[in-house]
């Protein structure tokens, strides 16, 4: 039987209560919340039911691990013989997150992209698509993600959850002014719409107003302690990154202890949060040494994975930070392997870039500045393909500029980071860095 969930979209259900586990999902998904594990609970009640197995695996896959691909994937071929008897747009679903199983991120995003062509009210297609880009790498992927948010604003503009991924699109391609607009319209609208908190602190780090983004991040702060893990991992991250950025180093480094790590650290996006926060606070001057040896030990069960190579080139550092010369090497080696295939994003993202890029920062790892500047100059202007957002990527934006102070390219690195900073206001870190450079 062919039915209508809460946004007025086909499924095929025999229930209310169906439909129902459906909506909760999807709500709770776009607004990265707590409860959207409940998908799996709903499975075992409903095992016949496709959008709901559908859902199930996608769940799944954004964990970007083998171990939870195989799960998506058990998902995916229970939901296969439903097909026949199915919706369209089940099918279409099933077929875009099979390109996802597959690592075919291109083919999924545009896969999606053809699901709210005929359903422009599908906001779960959306939030998957958004994610896709940034395995795609977002700040590359800004003008495809705006173009898609664009052609689906008017029947989803008074969805708090749809703006602020139409916020975070304008945002990612320099639009920080409306980006800002639309994260406030979001926020009128619910004030607990946590990935709007999001685009506002990707606006303030883009202008430089590291003063402003800590005093409104610390406001949001009790709200994400209320939200899902991920977003309150993550929204965490950019408060500790807005600290950085006025030198405050060790409230970074608290929210480092307080709300970043130790919570669920075999999830990866835990652990890259953590690695990267850790990072950026000793290249600002602070230190993290009592973090690393966790962080390596996590780091080394991923590092041979290969999803992308923003993961691998935090998992690198991570190991070489720590002397664990044995799992860089296997890391190396794996990442090699996965640059020498024939397919879309060896050829896109791995060989052109990601090689040098996971390479660098286990030189940067060991100390080794002089070789880190050597393998990212020939990359850095095109690191935004390797995945992650414009916020993430600076990392490497950052280790970039530390590698040619480390290597007493004083010059090249006064150039590097004014160039970095043209057009926005300087933070203390900002002048700080530019007068070790002087």
């Amino acid at each position: 039987m062919s039915t209508r969930d809460a946004r007025g979209l086909p499924v095929t259900a025999q229930s209310t209560a169906e439909i129902a586990a459906v909506d909760f999902f999807v709500a709770r998904l776009a607004r990265i919340d707590r409860g959207a594990e409940a998908i799996l609970e709903a499975v075992r009640s409903f095992p016949e039911t496709p959008m709901i197995l559908l859902c199930a695996a996608a769940f799944c896959l954004y964990g970007q691990s083998p171990a939870s691909e195989k799960i998506a994937s058990a998902y995916l071929n229970a939901a296969t013989p439903l097909l026949p008897s199915a919706h369209d747009r089940e099918r279409r679903f099933h077929h875009a997150l099979t390109r996802w199983l597959h690592r075919d991120h291109l083919g999924a995003a545009a896969a999606l992209e053809e699901i709210t062509l005929q359903w422009p009210r599908d906001l779960l297609a959306a939030k998957i698509a958004e994610f896709l880009y940034y395995v795609l790498g977002q700040q590359q992927e800004g003008p495809r993600f705006l173009r898609h948010m664009k052609r689906l604003a008017e029947p989803n503009a008074g969805d708090p959850d749809f703006l602020a991924a139409f916020a975070f699109a304008h945002e990612l391609c320099g639009e920080a002014d409306a980006a800002e607009r639309i994260a406030q319209q979001a926020l009128d609208i619910d004030i607990h719409t946590p990935w709007a908190h999001h685009c506002l602190a990707h606006v303030y780090l883009r202008r430089g107003s590291a003063e402003h983004g800590v005093r409104r991040l610390e406001d949001f702060l009790p709200l994400w302690m209320g939200s899902g893990r991920v977003i309150h991992c993550h929204n965490a991250w950019h408060l500790g990154v807005a600290y950085l950025e006025t030198l405050a180093l060790e409230p970074a480094r608290q929210v480092l202890q307080h709300h970043i790590w130790g919570f669920a650290p075999d999830f990866g996006g835990e652990l890259v949060d953590a690695i990267a926060l850790a990072w950026r606070i000793e290249m600002a001057g602070g230190r993290a040494d009592d973090f690393w040896g966790a962080f390596a030990e996590h780091a080394e069960a991923h590092a041979g994975e290969c999803y992308m190579p923003f993961l691998n080139a935090h998992f690198a550092f991570a190991l070489a930070r720590t002397g664990r010369n044995d799992a860089v090497a296997n890391c190396l080696a794996r990442m090699r392997e996965r640059a020498a295939a024939d397919d879309a994003e060896a050829r896109r993202t791995w060989r052109p870039v990601g090689v040098a890029l996971v390479e660098a920062a286990a030189a940067f790892g060991r100390g080794e500045a002089a070789r880190c500047a050597d393998l990212l100059g020939p990359v850095i202007d095109t690191v935004m393909l390797v995945g992650g957002s414009d916020a993430q990527v600076d990392l490497f934006r950052q280790t970039y500029f530390r590698s040619l102070l480390g290597a007493n390219r004083r010059a090249d690195a006064k150039a590097y980071w004014s160039k970095q900073t043209a057009g926005r206001k300087l933070t203390e870190l900002d002048r700080s860095w530019m007068a070790q450079a002087a």
